[in-house]
C-alpha cells in the first residue's frame, strides 16, 4: 500500500469527503441493497448534513498522495462511517482506520464499541473482533448492530 497520510476532517474537507462516501455506497452496497436503500444514504452523506457531523464528531481521513481514500468516525461509543474508495479496498486500509478509531476510543476510556454495520462489511467487522448484537430495520435497509469490548488502559 502507497504511503498513508491520516488527520481529522475539517469543514474544507465536506465537498471531497461527501464524494468520497457516496461513490464507496454506490459500487460497494450494490449487491445487498436496493436502489432506493442506496440514495437514501447517499443523501445522508450529501455537503450539508456532513458538514454537521464534522463539527460534531470526529472524523478521521486518510490520503495516499494527494488522493482522499478512506475515513472513519467516532461519535460517542459509535465507531461511524467507515468508508474505504473502492479502488483501496481488500488492501488492509479499513482495518488500519478501524485500529485508529479503537485507539482514540481507548484513550477517551471507552470500554466497548459500538457500530451499525451494512449486510456488505458484517463479515468485515465480525473479522476484526466484532460481535453481532441485533438486525435493525431503518428507512435505509437493514443494519447490524455489533460491539467489540475494548481493553481500556488504566
Amino acid at each position: 500500500m502507497k504511503s498513508l497520510k491520516f488527520r481529522k476532517a475539517t469543514v474544507a474537507d465536506v465537498v471531497p469527503l461527501s464524494g468520497l462516501i457516496q461513490c464507496t455506497i454506490r459500487v460497494s452496497n450494490a449487491k445487498h441493497y436496493d436502489q432506493k436503500s442506496i440514495d437514501m444514504l447517499c443523501a445522508i452523506f450529501e455537503p450539508e448534513p456532513l458538514t454537521e457531523r464534522i463539527e460534531n464528531e470526529a472524523i478521521l481521513l486518510c490520503f495516499a498522495s494527494a488522493n482522499l481514500v478512506g475515513t472513519a468516525g467516532l461519535k460517542g461509543h459509535y465507531l461511524r462511517s467507515l468508508f474505504v474508495d473502492p479502488a483501496f479496498q481488500g488492501q488492509g486500509l479499513g482495518k488500519v482506520l478501524t485500529a485508529r478509531i479503537e485507539e482514540e476510543a481507548r484513550q477517551r476510556a471507552i470500554p466497548e464499541m459500538m457500530l451499525h454495520s451494512s449486510l456488505t462489511a458484517r463479515e468485515f467487522y465480525a473479522a476484526l473482533g466484532y460481535e453481532f448484537v441485533e438486525l435493525q430495520s431503518y428507512p435505509e435497509g437493514p443494519f447490524v448492530l455489533m460491539r467489540k469490548p475494548l481493553n481500556v488502559r488504566p
